[in-house]
């Protein structure tokens, strides 16, 4: 018989999930009380990349602070490019949906998205039918 330190080590990964699943639940929840409640998505868009930024630039200048390349003005057109129009763009679509349908119903679409990036970056008959295979 397993003990329980071993039976815990190998449901470490399930429980994980698990935890990251009733996080993204939660957090669904909160966003669509809150665009309920009146706020403005592209407010709440704002307030969310401010406060990641918060959380996440010290790790980066700590942990980063001897590998980290240096940054020509190309690579910051590019990483500014890339940081404005993906999860700006993405996050304020996202929310603006919520605000007009159910947090189950955003968040459930939210899985189909990749397959339907494949799709329009793909044109091939096989990526087509992978993506209706998935949905």
């Amino acid at each position: 018989m397993e003990s329980i330190s071993q039976l815990y080590n190998k449901r470490k990964p399930y429980l994980a999930v698990f935890l990251l699943q009733l996080g993204y639940a939660g957090m669904a929840i909160v966003r669509k009380f809150a665009l309920n409640k009146g706020m403005s998505q592209h407010v709440y868009v704002v307030y969310r990349h401010a406060i990641a930024t918060v959380v996440i630039a010290p790790f980066a200048i700590v942990l980063d602070r001897k590998i980290r390349p240096k940054l020509t003005f190309s690579v910051f057109v590019k990483i500014a490019l890339i940081g404005l129009l993906e999860p700006v763009i993405d996050q304020n679509l996202f929310y603006t949906g919520m605000k007009m349908t159910t947090a189950t119903f955003a968040t459930a679409i939210c899985n189909v998205l990749p397959a339907l990036g494949s799709i329009s970056y793909s044109g091939t008959s096989r990526a087509c039918l992978t993506c209706i295979g998935a949905i």
